[in-house]
C-alpha cells in the first residue's frame, strides 16, 4: 500500500506541519515577534496589586515650566536639596535619585545637596558608563571587560555612602523593555540602580545566573505619582516611610519622537505612549523586592510542550469533521490563552503562547480543511492487461467495507435501504442526533466510473443549497472518496413508519410517499393532500432549477416526509441544468417517470416526473396506466375537484414538451389555483376530496 493512501497519512503530515511551525517560530529570529507579543499581551490581563509604598516624583513638563528649568541643562541642585530636606523631615524610608550628578556645579548649591543627601535614612544615586558612546537606555548584557562605571562625583558619592547603581534599561529591537538589566545576572562591579536599591532596602538577592523578565503590574504602575513642582506642597509626613524615586518624564509620550531617557513598554502597543526610564527602574525594584520577576521554563520543556501541542492539533483536527475541527481549533486557542494567563498570574513563569495560538493552531486547521486527495479514484483502481487490447483499462476496486468507516457516527445495522449503487443506515451523532448515512460504492458502477463521479459531484453541488428550501432533504456532511472505493454522506432522517423505533434502531423504516400510498385506501390520497404535496415539491424543484440544478429522479420512493413535510430525497442524480435541446444531458431517472423521446436532466423532465407522481397519488395507479382513470373515480370524472386536478396531470405529463408547463413555478401556480377553487367549492366544514 502506498504511504499516501494510509488513513493516518494526513494526520501524520498535519502533526509534522504544526510541530515544525511551532519550533520555527519559537527557535528562530523570524519568530521573535510572536514570542515578544506573547509576553506583551499577557499584561492586558495579568495585573497584580501591591501596597503603595513606592512614590514617583517626576520632573514633567509642568515642573520644568514652574521651576523655570531647561531640558537641555542640569536641574537646579538647590531645588534638589530643598526637596531632599523635605523628604528627610518626613522620615522618607529611601530615596532613589535617577539623576546623574556627573559634574561639579555651584559650590554652595553642591554642598547644600550633599548635606541633604546625608540626612536621608537611605539614598541610592545613579551612575553611568565611562564610555560615552554607549547610548542611554539601549544596552544588552554588559561586557565587564570593556565597560567601566562612571560614578557620581564627590561629595555626593560619600554622602550616599557609596550606594550607586547603573541607571540603564535593556531594550529589544522594537525599543520595548522586557528584561531586567543587566542579565542574566548583575555583576558586582556593575550593579543596576534597582539592584542596589533592593539590597539597601534589606532584600536578599542572588548573583546566580538567571534571566529575569519584568513583571509589569498595571498600565499605571504599582506606585503613586506626583509632579516635582507639587512635592513641597504636600502635607506634613506625606512622605513618611515611603520609597521615593526621583526622575525625568519625557517631553512627549509619542514613541516615535526621539528623546533621551524614553522607553516603550508592553502597554505602548495599545496606548501609543512611551514612559520615562524611572518607571522601568521602579518596576525592576519592585520585582526584586517582592521576588516576582518572571522567568521562562527551561528550553527543553518549552520544546516538549510545542511538540506535544503541535502533534495533538495537527493530528487531531485532521480526524474531525470540518465544523467540529473549526470549533475544536477555536477551543484549543482559548484554552491555550487561559492557561498562559493562569500560569503567569499563579506563578512567576510565562510561556510564548502565541506560538501555539497564532502559529500551530492556524497551520493545523488549514491542513485539516485542505482538500488533500488521499485514496482518489485512480488510487482505488488497479490496472489489468487485457490480451489483445491496445491499452489497459482500470478495473474497479473490490468493496472491502460493507459498513462505512465513519468515526463520528454510531451506525446501526442492517441498512434500512439499498439501491443500485449503495446502502443507507440509521446513524447517531456524538450528541445523540439521529441521521441517515448513505454509502455509495464504486464497484457497483462497473468499469464505467463516470456515474460514480457524477453522483459525488452532484452531492457536492447540492449540499450547500440543501439548507435553503424546506422541500429539500438536508445533507449535513459528505466524506471524501475512500481508498476502499466508496464515499458516504449524512442527511436528515425522515419520519419513521412506526413509532418507538428508537429503542430498536434496526427496526426503523422511513415514511416515504410510496409507503404512504401503499397503506392508503385505494392506494391514493385525497385531492387536497395531493395538491399540498405537489405544491411543496414543485416549489422545491423551482428552487433547484434557479440554482442551475435538476433533480433527475422524482418518484414516490424519493419523496421523504420529515415532520410530515414532503421533501425531495435521493439527490445523488442532481445534475447541472442542461438546455431543453439535450446538450450535456445524461440518461438518469426511472422508467415511467421519464417522458419518452425527451432529454433527461432538464427542468421539463422534472416537471413531467412530478406530474406523474401527482397522477400516482391521485389515481392510485402505476405510471404504466397513464392516462387511464381508476374505476373508483369514473363516477367523479365530471366533478370540479377531479377536473381541476386531472387537467394539471394531463398538462404536466403531455408527451409534447411544448404543451406542458413551462416551469415548475408555473405548475405550482396551477396547483395553488386548483387548491383554492376546490376549497371554495367544498361544502362548509366538509373538505371535498376523492376519499
Amino acid at each position: 500500500m502506498a504511504l499516501h493512501r494510509h488513513r493516518l497519512f494526513k494526520p501524520a503530515v498535519g502533526a509534522g506541519i504544526a510541530v515544525s511551525c511551532g519550533l520555527f517560530l519559537w527557535g528562530t529570529p523570524r519568530g521573535d515577534a510572536w514570542v515578544n507579543a506573547s509576553y506583551d499581551h499577557l499584561f492586558r490581563f495579568c495585573t497584580r496589586l501591591l501596597p503603595r509604598d513606592v512614590l514617583l516624583i517626576q520632573m514633567d513638563n509642568r515642573s520644568y515650566d514652574v521651576c523655570r528649568q531647561s531640558r537641555n541643562l542640569p536641574w537646579n541642585r538647590e531645588r534638589h536639596a530643598e526637596l531632599l530636606n523635605r523628604l528627610a523631615d518626613d522620615g522618607c524610608r529611601m530615596v532613589v535619585l535617577d539623576v546623574f550628578l556627573r559634574a561639579p556645579g555651584d559650590p554652595e548649591k553642591d554642598a547644600a545637596l550633599a548635606k541633604a543627601l546625608e540626612r536621608q535614612r537611605s539614598v541610592v544615586l545613579m551612575a553611568d558608563f565611562a564610555d560615552s558612546s554607549v547610548h542611554h537606555f539601549n544596552l544588552p548584557a554588559p561586557d565587564v571587560d570593556t565597560l567601566a562605571p562612571s560614578l557620581p562625583i564627590e561629595p555626593f558619592l560619600s554622602a550616599a555612602k557609596t550606594n550607586w547603581g547603573i541607571g540603564r534599561a535593556s531594550q529589544d529591537k522594537d525599543y520595548t523593555v522586557r528584561r531586567h538589566w543587566p542579565f542574566p545576572a548583575p555583576e558586582p562591579s556593575l550593579p543596576s540602580l534597582p539592584w542596589t536599591a533592593a539590597l539597601a532596602a534589606g532584600t536578599k538577592l542572588s548573583f546566580q545566573q538567571q534571566e529575569q523578565w519584568l513583571r509589569y503590574y498595571s498600565r499605571d504602575g504599582a506606585w503613586d505619582t506626583i509632579s516635582y513642582c507639587d512635592a513641597l506642597k504636600q502635607k506634613t509626613n506625606y512622605f513618611h516611610n515611603k520609597i521615593v524615586f526621583i526622575g525625568n518624564k519625557p517631553h512627549s509620550p509619542i514613541p516615535t519622537e526621539a528623546e533621551e531617557d524614553k522607553v516603550c513598554t508592553p502597554y505602548t502597543s495599545w496606548t501609543g505612549e512611551a514612559v520615562g526610564g524611572v518607571e522601568i527602574l521602579a518596576t525592576e525594584f519592585l520585582n526584586l523586592m517582592n521576588g516576582d520577576w518572571l522567568r521562562r521554563p527551561v528550553w527543553w520543556l518549552e520544546m516538549m510542550i510545542l511538540i506535544a501541542s503541535g502533534a495533538l492539533l495537527g493530528g487531531g483536527l485532521c480526524c474531525m469533521r470540518r465544523r467540529r475541527a473549526c470549533w475544536l481549533a477555536a477551543g484549543a486557542a482559548v484554552i491555550a490563552f487561559l492557561a498562559a494567563i493562569k500560569l503567569t498570574q499563579s506563578t512567576n513563569y510565562w510561556f510564548p503562547w502565541l506560538v501555539v495560538i497564532g502559529g500551530q493552531v492556524p497551520c493545523a486547521l488549514v491542513w485539516a480543511l485542505a482538500p488533500v486527495k488521499v485514496g482518489s479514484i485512480e488510487d482505488a483502481t488497479t490496472v489489468r492487461e487485457v490480451p489483445g487490447s491496445p491499452e489497459s483499462k482500470p478495473a474497479p476496486a473490490a468493496i472491502t467495507l460493507d459498513v462505512p468507516d465513519a468515526p463520528d457516527y454510531e451506525i446501526f445495522s442492517p441498512p434500512f435501504g439499498e439501491g443500485s449503487f449503495g446502502k443507507v443506515w440509521v446513524a447517531r451523532t456524538s450528541i445523540g442526533e439521529w441521521v441517515a448515512l448513505k454509502a455509495v460504492y464504486q464497484a457497483k458502477f462497473g468499469s464505467n466510473l463516470k456515474p460514480y463521479e457524477r453522483e459525488f459531484n452532484g452531492l457536492k453541488r447540492y449540499m450547500p443549497i440543501s439548507y435553503k428550501h424546506p422541500g429539500l432533504l438536508r445533507i449535513n456532511f459528505i466524506s471524501r472518496k475512500k481508498r476502499e472505493g466508496y464515499f458516504y454522506y449524512v442527511m436528515e432522517l425522515g419520519d419513521a413508519l412506526e413509532p418507538g423505533w428508537e429503542q430498536n434502531p434496526s427496526a426503523y423504516k422511513p415514511r416515504d410517499l410510496a409507503k404512504v400510498l401503499a397503506r392508503a385506501e385505494g392506494k391514493r390520497l385525497p385531492a387536497l393532500e395531493c395538491l399540498r404535496i405537489g405544491i411543496i415539491l414543485a416549489d422545491a424543484l423551482d428552487f433547484l432549477h434557479h440554482q442551475k440544478l435538476t433533480h433527475g429522479d422524482v418518484k414516490p420512493q424519493n419523496i421523504i416526509f420529515v415532520n410530515d413535510q414532503p421533501k425531495l430525497a435521493d439527490v445523488g442524480l442532481v445534475n447541472e441544468l442542461v438546455d431543453e435541446d439535450g446538450q450535456k444531458r445524461t440518461v438518469s431517472g426511472t422508467p415511467g417517470y421519464m417522458r419518452l423521446g425527451a432529454p433527461s436532466g432538464t427542468p421539463g423532465a422534472d416537471v413531467y416526473a412530478l406530474g406523474m407522481v401527482l397522477y400516482v397519488m391521485f389515481m392510485g395507479m402505476e405510471p404504466d396506466f397513464f392516462p387511464e382513470i381508476t374505476t373508483a373515480l369514473v363516477e367523479d370524472a365530471s366533478r370540479p375537484y377531479f377536473v381541476h386536478v386531472n387537467s394539471i396531470i394531463l398538462r404536466a405529463c403531455h408527451p409534447e414538451p411544448s404543451r406542458s408547463f413551462g416551469s415548475a413555478s408555473e405548475m405550482a401556480a396551477a396547483m395553488r389555483e386548483a387548491q383554492s377553487m376546490i376549497e371554495r367549492e367544498s361544502p362548509v366544514g366538509v373538505p371535498f376530496n376523492n376519499s
